[in-house]
């Protein structure tokens, strides 16, 4: 009504004489476009895995990890983790990753949150690529940086990554959480619904 106005009018009035510190041309000129396709990309990626069935064929697949030892299961899914997180973002890796390890878990019989636990914090491994976190495409985007520059670096700090995620969850965390025996309720765990 009237107050609306009224509002509508005094803003404009007082916003008139004032600089904006950002207008939409500088929007449009300064964005990262690819940066936010590249990310974008990823989590489109992750709904597609998820909707259609992949990521419950591949937890699956690893069924034979079943009479490993657990920090050899750990292993696994941290490399396989912390591979993927370089192609897709952080957020897109562990969404389509949390049903895949679910599943894989119902398939060896391990504490799901084992995996899981695992499988989260080696999603933090991305160091290689663009593609891996908005972080590296931010930096990517700086002209002096090239691809094989953090694909060096990256290598070497994602393999001592994975070494330390796999002692620590396979250690501390895999006693101080009792996870060794598979819970009842992970039986019931529907991998396409999440109950």
């Amino acid at each position: 009504g009237i107050n609306a106005e009224y509002g509508k009018q005094w803003y404009q009035r007082r916003v008139r004489g004032i600089n904006r510190l950002l207008d939409l041309e500088t929007v449009m000129k300064k964005t990262p476009w690819d940066v936010l396709f590249i990310l974008g990309g990823g989590y489109a990626i992750a709904a597609g895995c998820k909707d259609s069935g992949l990521s419950l064929w591949i937890g699956q697949q690893f069924s034979f990890l079943h009479s490993s030892p657990h920090w050899v299961i750990a292993l696994v899914v941290s490399s396989f983790v912390a591979v993927l997180t370089e192609f897709a973002s952080n957020t897109a890796s562990t969404t389509l990753l949390l049903p895949v390890l679910v599943s894989l878990s119902q398939a060896i019989k391990k504490h799901p949150m084992y995996l899981m636990m695992t499988g989260t914090l080696s999603a933090s491994l991305a160091f290689c690529l663009p593609s891996a976190t908005g972080p590296n495409a931010l930096v990517f985007a700086y002209p002096e940086i090239k691809v094989i520059d953090m694909i060096r670096t990256g290598l070497v700090m994602n393999m001592m990554s994975v070494l330390i995620t796999v002692a620590a969850t396979s250690t501390w965390v895999y006693s101080v959480l009792d996870l060794s025996e598979y819970p009842i309720w992970a039986h019931a765990v529907n991998v396409t619904t999440g109950g």
